[in-house]
């Protein structure tokens, strides 16, 4: 089944006749009752826009419509405060026709400036009701009461997208109130984000670690003032990672030789494709004298077209012998299970600064969200996979806005365990072939990937 566009979504017969019918619904209330034909600002129309229901979609409000449509498709309980015309529920619904409904709602005209929601929104409640019989449930409340019943009876599982778009000076308390029932990674989008209470519990919630951006190129390119995107939930709050968490995640994937991001993310790079912004880099020039020195590099660059991932090679040579790194890093032998040992500072070898310092620019200029890199292990005992890993350690210490991962190749305990795609790994392997044949050499690496969340505050500087 093909996913629809957004511009299709939009243009459907479905999504225009439901359209038209909820907005002369709530014409029709309004005209009853003496009203002006006028609503709230929604997703669809501007603030008080006399004849609402006769008029195209607000061109002002298209980055937020496409915004909620992009989250609603990538999500399956959306619940909203601040239900009004219901018209963010519609795009929706109609985005994802497996996304269920929760909308919270107080139907008082509190003030006598605001539009007259005691008329409309128990009619769009109805509406809803009878036309998504089973996908909606819909709470006429106060905000924090609603929120906190929504959470309570979880009518369709957790919540993973969270609309706030009632009052503007308590949305943390809203927020808190939704907690319970939030789905371990679930999306925020603020309205109103031009007022400044509303970007100061953005920010309040960023800096207590409650929340964090989304940094998706997808999402950046239709950002607007009048709504913000948010990560929270308790996964995010408690620093949890899973391969949902890394949905959406800016990526920096820093390897040593062209075939590492194969060997150890392969199939983890495959379950992100088109779900993460992700750019790989190898910090090695491939080996002189071999016999696939001339072709790993086309191969690498073949398998980052494959998985949408953009590439960048360092300009650092291998080192023809190892005998001066083995002079820093004390390897175990073949027989032995302690981790390698740092016979004297690192920063002491003439590439370890160039290789933190170029993976700290590199982070600067991607902005990464998640840094991907080898373990302190080396995975199989490869010394330049250890003196990178604690190169980008330290780069990471001073970027101080990402979270690292490890390989878990030659690790005993994970923090994430990705499912194995082997068919599609081997495909990636044969990116090398005839020289590198890594259906035969590597076939260990087709088991699932595991990585490690590193903790780089306690690295020496």
């Amino acid at each position: 089944m093909n996913t629809p566009t957004y511009e299709e979504v939009i243009a459907s017969d479905a999504f225009r006749n439901d359209l038209n019918d909820l907005n002369h619904a709530i014409a029709d209330s309004l005209m009853q009752a003496g009203e002006p034909v006028a609503i709230n600002g929604n997703v669809c129309y501007g603030h008080m826009q006399q004849d609402f229901h006769l008029g195209d979609l607000e061109p002002a409000m298209e980055p937020k419509r496409r915004a909620l449509f992009q989250m609603a498709q990538e999500s399956s309980c959306f619940a909203e405060l601040g239900v009004a015309g219901g018209h963010a529920a519609l795009l929706a619904l109609h985005s994802n026709p497996s996304l269920t409904f929760v909308g919270i709602d107080l139907g008082q005209r509190l003030r006598q400036s605001w539009p007259p929601v005691d008329v409309y929104v128990p009619v769009v409640f109805n509406w809803f009701e009878n036309r998504f019989p089973t996908r909606v449930k819909l709470y006429l409340s106060d905000a924090i009461d609603g929120l906190r019943q929504a959470a309570v009876d979880q009518p369709f599982g957790p919540i993973d997208l969270l609309h706030l778009d009632a009052m503007k000076n308590n949305r943390i308390a809203e927020l808190e109130a939704a907690w319970p029932g939030l789905a371990e990674r679930c999306y925020l989008l603020q309205g109103d984000n031009k007022n400044g209470h509303v970007k100061a519990s953005s920010e309040k919630l960023i800096a207590e670690g409650r929340a964090r951006r989304v940094t998706s190129s997808r999402f950046q390119a239709i950002q607007s003032a009048n709504y913000d995107v948010l990560e929270t939930g308790p996964g995010v709050a408690a620093g949890r990672v899973s391969l949902a968490s890394l949905k959406d995640d800016r990526i920096l994937l820093c390897v040593c030789h062209q075939d590492d991001e194969t060997l150890f993310c392969g199939s983890t790079l495959s379950h992100l494709k088109d779900r993460a912004d992700v750019t790989i880099a190898s910090f090695f020039r491939p080996a002189p004298n071999r016999r696939d020195t001339e072709t790993r590099e086309a191969a690498m660059q073949s398998v980052c077209d494959a998985l949408g991932a953009s590439r960048i090679q360092f300009p650092f040579a291998v080192e023809r012998d190892h005998r001066r790194l083995r002079r820093f890093i004390e390897m175990p032998s073949a027989s032995e299970v302690h981790p390698p040992e740092i016979l004297r500072p690192l920063n002491r070898h003439p590439l370890f600064e160039l290789l933190s310092g170029s993976a700290f620019a590199l982070m600067e200029q991607i902005k990464p969200s998640t840094v991907i890199t080898h373990n302190h292990v080396g995975e199989y005992g490869h010394i330049e996979h250890v003196l990178l890993h604690h190169a980008v350690a330290q780069a990471a210490k001073r970027y101080e806005q990402t979270r690292v991962l490890n390989f878990g190749v030659g690790l005993q305990e994970a923090d994430l365990v990705v499912p194995s795609r082997p068919e599609l790994k081997n495909r990636l392997y044969d990116e090398y072939m005839p020289q590198w044949n890594g259906r035969r050499m590597y076939d260990f690496a087709l088991s699932d990937e595991a990585f490690v969340v590193q903790d780089v505050s306690n690295i020496e500087s």
